[in-house]
């Protein structure tokens, strides 16, 4: 089941009939240089796409610098115009302010808020896939197809200064499969390789669109969540554990059975000073579940 978070990554066929008449096979896409998730590519296949941190906005960027609903794309018959929303930060096309909205030429570059800019092109579909294949090479565990580390770190900076800013609930879910070395020892790594998929597909079921999950190392996973309290995080996390717990992975003819211990950090924007601090406290929660007998969820 793929993730049921947002990815921006993913390249829609273009509609002809809500474009410009461009020149042979090219398409307007979107792609991210500085700030979140940087080298993302967002397609824009239809007559309007707003830019914002917001959910509700089609081209989604966890930039805390920006507005909800901060800047807006669209297509007009002679090409592609820029205009701010009315943020709070403003947006830029080559430098300068916009006051109005303008036409975007091939290879301008946009910034949004304080930290993300973006370069507009037209590239044909060869170029476009090349384009999403080194976005995924970049930021895509290879075995699991989760998020990896970097793109979590480029999330959980965005989302730690929307909490600190806000005072909103975020926390951290660290999750580790009990005994992996035993695994790989008893059935071999491929064994090992398969129990870490399985896990990957388990979890998420779980996420919501506005968490994400990646692997974090090894047998270690990261769920970060937002706007949940911490109690509901604990009860959450040891959803995750139940499940595990109940779910048969099979292997060579027969079945094979992991649990996971689990350390949970929570924040509403006053208890850590940066999400490095979240982070280790989840991290130190789940060394104590790991020493009062595995299998088990401890918060921090």
């Amino acid at each position: 089941m793929a993730q049921k978070f947002i990815d921006t990554t993913q390249i829609i066929e273009f509609n002809p009939d809500s474009r410009p008449s461009l020149p042979g096979k090219l398409q307007a896409i979107l792609t991210v240089l500085t700030g979140p998730n940087p080298g993302a590519v967002f397609t824009l296949d239809s007559l309007k796409k707003v830019i914002g941190r917001g959910q509700e906005a089609e081209i989604h960027i966890s930039d805390s610098g920006l507005s909800r609903r901060h800047a807006q794309i669209s297509c007009r018959s002679d090409g592609f115009y820029l205009e701010d929303l009315g943020s709070t930060n403003g947006t830029f096309s080559n430098g300068v302010r916009l006051e109005s909205p303008q036409k975007l030429e091939d290879g301008a570059r946009i910034q949004i808020g304080q930290n993300t800019v973006l370069r507009f092109s037209l590239l044909d579909n060869v170029e476009q896939e090349a384009a999403k294949n080194m976005y995924d090479l970049m930021v895509r565990d290879p075995l699991t197809r989760l998020y990896n580390r970097r793109y979590l770190d480029e999330h959980l900076r965005s989302e730690f200064a929307y909490s600190l800013r806000h005072r909103t609930p975020l926390s951290a879910i660290i999750i580790d499969v009990d005994n992996f070395k035993r695994i790989n020892d008893d059935f071999g790594h491929p064994a090992g390789d398969a129990a870490l998929r399985t896990l990957a597909s388990s979890l998420q079921h779980f996420v919501r669109t506005e968490d994400l999950l990646a692997r974090y190392g090894g047998e270690e996973f990261v769920i970060i969540t937002r706007g949940i309290e911490a109690e509901s995080s604990g009860l959450f996390a040891e959803r995750i554990r139940r499940k595990v717990e109940s779910t048969a992975i099979p292997w060579s003819g027969g079945e094979m059975n992991i649990t996971v211990s689990v350390g949970v950090a929570f924040t509403d924007g006053s208890r850590y000073s940066n999400p490095n601090a979240l982070i280790a406290a989840a991290d130190g929660a789940l060394y104590k579940a790991k020493r009062n007998g595995r299998n088990r969820v401890e918060r921090a």
